[in-house]
Protein backbone atom coordinates (compact mmCIF):
# COMPACT_ATOMS: atom_id res chain seq x y z
CA UNK A 1 0.00 0.00 0.00
CA UNK A 2 3.07 2.23 0.84
CA UNK A 3 3.89 1.88 -3.16
CA UNK A 4 0.83 3.03 -4.39
CA UNK A 5 0.35 6.12 -2.15
CA UNK A 6 3.75 6.59 -3.04
CA UNK A 7 3.03 6.48 -6.98
CA UNK A 8 -0.05 8.81 -6.49
CA UNK A 9 1.90 11.10 -4.15
CA UNK A 10 4.28 11.31 -7.21
CA UNK A 11 1.14 11.45 -10.07
CA UNK A 12 -0.50 14.26 -8.20
CA UNK A 13 3.29 16.24 -7.69
CA UNK A 14 4.71 15.76 -11.51
CA UNK A 15 2.14 18.19 -12.78
CA UNK A 16 3.65 20.70 -10.07
CA UNK A 17 6.96 20.18 -10.64
CA UNK A 18 6.82 20.90 -13.91
CA UNK A 19 5.08 24.41 -13.66
CA UNK A 20 8.15 24.93 -11.12
CA UNK A 21 10.64 24.97 -14.22
CA UNK A 22 11.85 27.93 -15.11
CA UNK A 23 13.60 28.81 -18.92
CA UNK A 24 15.17 31.38 -20.20
CA UNK A 25 15.01 32.45 -24.03
CA UNK A 26 17.81 33.87 -25.99
CA UNK A 27 15.91 35.58 -28.73
CA UNK A 28 15.94 39.15 -29.20
CA UNK A 29 13.16 41.34 -30.09
CA UNK A 30 13.62 43.31 -32.96
CA UNK A 31 11.96 45.74 -35.33
CA UNK A 32 11.11 45.15 -38.77
CA UNK A 33 14.20 45.67 -40.78
CA UNK A 34 12.80 48.29 -43.92
CA UNK A 35 15.18 49.16 -47.05
CA UNK A 36 13.06 51.39 -48.87
CA UNK A 37 12.93 50.86 -52.59
CA UNK A 38 14.10 54.66 -53.35
CA UNK A 39 15.02 57.53 -51.07
CA UNK A 40 12.01 59.57 -49.64
CA UNK A 41 12.09 62.69 -51.51
CA UNK A 42 11.19 66.00 -50.32
CA UNK A 43 8.41 67.69 -52.35
CA UNK A 44 9.17 71.76 -52.68
CA UNK A 45 6.51 73.74 -51.52
CA UNK A 46 7.09 75.44 -55.16
CA UNK A 47 8.07 74.73 -58.52
CA UNK A 48 11.39 75.05 -59.55
CA UNK A 49 11.57 75.91 -63.44
CA UNK A 50 14.82 75.45 -63.42
CA UNK A 51 15.08 71.89 -62.52
CA UNK A 52 12.01 71.22 -65.02
CA UNK A 53 13.66 72.78 -67.65
CA UNK A 54 16.70 71.06 -67.56
CA UNK A 55 14.68 67.62 -67.45
CA UNK A 56 12.68 68.94 -70.92
CA UNK A 57 16.28 69.55 -72.23
CA UNK A 58 17.64 66.21 -71.20
CA UNK A 59 14.94 64.30 -72.60
CA UNK A 60 14.89 66.15 -75.90
CA UNK A 61 18.98 65.44 -76.46
CA UNK A 62 17.91 61.65 -75.15
CA UNK A 63 15.44 61.49 -78.21
CA UNK A 64 17.30 62.74 -80.73
CA UNK A 65 20.07 60.83 -79.08
CA UNK A 66 17.39 57.69 -79.89
CA UNK A 67 17.15 58.96 -83.57
CA UNK A 68 20.71 59.26 -84.04
CA UNK A 69 21.69 55.82 -83.43
CA UNK A 70 18.67 54.06 -84.66
CA UNK A 71 20.06 55.67 -87.96
CA UNK A 72 22.94 54.00 -86.96
CA UNK A 73 21.98 50.56 -86.52
CA UNK A 74 19.97 50.47 -89.93
CA UNK A 75 22.89 51.24 -91.51
CA UNK A 76 25.35 48.50 -89.48
CA UNK A 77 22.38 45.94 -90.77
CA UNK A 78 22.50 46.92 -94.24
CA UNK A 79 26.24 46.43 -93.95
CA UNK A 80 26.10 43.17 -91.94
CA UNK A 81 23.68 42.24 -94.57
CA UNK A 82 25.92 43.00 -97.42
CA UNK A 83 28.80 41.22 -95.26
CA UNK A 84 26.08 38.18 -95.37
CA UNK A 85 25.77 38.23 -99.13
CA UNK A 86 29.82 38.75 -99.53
CA UNK A 87 30.08 35.41 -97.21
CA UNK A 88 28.10 33.43 -100.02
CA UNK A 89 29.62 34.24 -102.54
CA UNK A 90 33.02 34.07 -101.45
CA UNK A 91 35.71 31.65 -102.57
CA UNK A 92 37.19 30.07 -99.58
CA UNK A 93 40.08 29.06 -101.44
CA UNK A 94 41.69 32.26 -102.39
CA UNK A 95 43.47 33.15 -99.25
CA UNK A 96 43.42 37.18 -100.25
CA UNK A 97 39.48 37.37 -100.41
CA UNK A 98 39.11 35.75 -97.40
CA UNK A 99 41.42 37.78 -95.32
CA UNK A 100 39.98 41.07 -97.09
CA UNK A 101 36.69 40.01 -96.04
CA UNK A 102 38.01 39.21 -92.38
CA UNK A 103 38.74 42.25 -92.62
CA UNK A 104 35.92 43.93 -93.24
CA UNK A 105 33.85 41.59 -90.94
CA UNK A 106 36.18 42.81 -88.46
CA UNK A 107 35.75 46.19 -88.84
CA UNK A 108 32.28 45.57 -88.98
CA UNK A 109 31.97 44.42 -85.11
CA UNK A 110 34.20 46.64 -83.65
CA UNK A 111 31.34 49.54 -84.87
CA UNK A 112 29.09 47.20 -83.69
CA UNK A 113 30.39 46.68 -80.20
CA UNK A 114 31.36 50.19 -80.62
CA UNK A 115 27.60 51.24 -81.14
CA UNK A 116 25.83 49.02 -78.50
CA UNK A 117 28.40 50.64 -76.05
CA UNK A 118 26.78 54.02 -77.10
CA UNK A 119 23.36 52.38 -76.12
CA UNK A 120 24.29 51.18 -73.15
CA UNK A 121 25.23 54.38 -72.26
CA UNK A 122 22.15 55.94 -73.80
CA UNK A 123 19.65 53.20 -71.40
CA UNK A 124 21.55 54.24 -68.28
CA UNK A 125 20.92 58.17 -69.19
CA UNK A 126 17.51 57.58 -69.82
CA UNK A 127 16.89 55.28 -66.64
CA UNK A 128 18.20 58.50 -64.61
CA UNK A 129 15.84 60.85 -66.60
CA UNK A 130 12.74 58.73 -66.03
CA UNK A 131 13.33 58.50 -62.53
CA UNK A 132 14.01 63.03 -62.44
CA UNK A 133 10.56 62.89 -64.10
CA UNK A 134 9.03 60.91 -61.68
CA UNK A 135 10.15 62.97 -59.15
CA UNK A 136 10.05 66.00 -60.22
CA UNK A 137 5.86 65.11 -61.83
CA UNK A 138 4.38 66.49 -58.67
CA UNK A 139 5.74 70.14 -59.64
CA UNK A 140 6.79 70.26 -62.91
CA UNK A 141 3.30 68.74 -64.36
CA UNK A 142 4.58 66.02 -66.48
CA UNK A 143 1.81 63.41 -67.68
CA UNK A 144 2.43 59.47 -68.31
CA UNK A 145 0.22 58.79 -70.94
CA UNK A 146 1.17 54.95 -71.33
CA UNK A 147 4.44 54.81 -73.32
CA UNK A 148 6.45 58.20 -72.24
CA UNK A 149 6.01 61.26 -70.21
CA UNK A 150 4.63 64.00 -71.64
CA UNK A 151 4.56 67.91 -70.83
Amino acid sequence: MNVRILLAAIAVAAPTAAFAQVSHSRAYITGPVVVPNEPDYVVPAQPYPSECTDIRQRKAVLDDEKVTYDRERDQLDAENAELARELRNLDSHDTAAVAAYNARSDEHNRRVAEHNRRVAGMNDAVAELTSDIANAQPYCGFAWNGYTYVY
